[in-house]
């Protein structure tokens, strides 16, 4: 009885230790193949994911990245290459990839060096977009163990509706089949953003990183609401400028800027303000985040109208322009942001609310804008 209780509790320290075992260190060398560089970059992802669901650590992109300008063309692809890496980032593995995009699937190969054997190995099949993650984690669970991929027929080589192999025992112990991991969530600090100019891993969605930006922009305002006893246009042709702050990762921006009526009626603003900027498009696909980078959000802004006062006509009929007045100013707009680039947007604002209380009354002015900025 004795011998038998040593027995099953040496099994449940062997089976508690068998996860820690598995925590090994992983270098992911940058992807490889065709020419679709968001493929490569969601390759990378899944397989990021995949490691960090079986367990595994991978070492920090910094890291490799310094190890890899020790190699000559810095592309690790040789047992030699492989080592090098292994030993300047202490990874137990050094993992590389290729991939190969085609309509509905993309043909994924995996390459795994084995440090403290020496062994490389490689399998490689044709994945199916809509569930990439999940097949890609299977063939690192084949690639990534201390035995290798073996012999015979892999998991995913095995005809469809064919039972899956029975269940062995050893030592009167039964092994059973490894139950498959769920998904893994999208990472929170990254999203996979279709600019137009090219598409780009960044974070926040709507910053991308570059929190600083300065725009400029044309537009139309008119006058909804006029002071008693004004006269001429209610129309005007109105330029803007501003500089912005993106504070924090979910779209809030604080801005200061300043127009003023180009053609129409003498009057112009300074004011400053906030904008919530949100990204309808960006969702979950493939273990992580993607979206077009079209941003939309509310704005509220308030400062100081100044204006011309009532003008005078003079002998022979010249018209005097009246004293300069001050007003407070508070309005709102519905803003629209496209990012080309994560430095490069057009902007758009819609409505232009900005109602002016003064002594005489009230002003009410509507309108929109069109323009450009720059993101630092």
């Amino acid at each position: 009885m004795i011998r038998r209780a040593l027995s099953c509790a040496a099994a449940a320290a062997l089976t508690a230790l068998a996860p820690a075992a598995l925590a090994d260190r992983v270098a992911v060398l940058p992807a490889r193949g065709g020419t679709d560089e968001a493929a490569r970059s969601a390759a990378q992802a899944e397989v990021a994911a995949g490691l960090a669901a079986l367990g595994h650590t991978a070492v920090p992109d910094g890291a490799v990245a310094a190890a890899l300008k020790g190699v000559a063309d810095g592309v690790a692809d040789t047992t030699d290459e492989y080592r090098a890496v292994s030993a300047q980032t202490g990874a137990d593995w050094v993992l590389s990839g290729t991939v190969e995009p085609a309509v509905t699937t993309a043909r994924v190969e995996l390459t795994a060096y084995l440090a403290s054997t020496g062994r490389v190995e490689s399998v490689a099949r044709e994945v199916d977009r809509g569930r990439s993650a999940q097949q890609t984690q299977e063939m690192l669970a084949v690639l990534l163990r201390p035995e290798g991929v073996g012999i015979g027929e892999l998991p995913w080589e095995r005809p469809a509706g064919a039972a899956p192999p029975a269940p062995s025992s050893a030592g009167g112990a039964t092994v059973l089949p490894p139950v498959p991991a769920p998904p893994p969530a999208p990472p929170a600090n990254e999203v996979q953003m279709a600019y137009p100019l090219g598409p780009e891993r960044v974070w926040p969605a709507y910053s991308g990183g570059r929190r600083f930006a300065l725009s400029a922009s044309l537009g139309a305002a008119v006058a909804a609401a006029r002071l008693p006893g004004a006269s001429g246009s209610a129309a005007s042709l109105v330029g803007a400028a501003r500089a912005a702050y993106a504070v924090g990762d979910h779209g809030l921006e604080l801005f200061a800027g300043g127009g003023g009526n180009l053609v129409g009626p003498f009057a112009g603003w300074i004011e400053g303000g906030a904008r919530l900027m949100l990204t309808p498009s960006r969702t979950p696909e493939g273990g992580a985040w993607r979206a077009f980078p079209l941003h939309v959000g509310p704005a509220l802004h308030a400062g100081a109208f100044f204006r011309s006062g009532a003008g005078a006509v003079g002998p022979g009929g010249a018209t005097y322009r009246g004293d300069l007045e001050v007003h407070p100013v508070i309005g709102a707009s519905l803003d629209v942001a496209l990012a080309l680039s994560p430095s490069v947007q057009l902007e758009a604002q819609l409505g232009n609310l900005r109602w002016v209380p003064t002594g005489d009354g009230s002003l009410l002015l509507l309108g929109a804008t069109l323009g450009a900025g720059a993101r630092f």
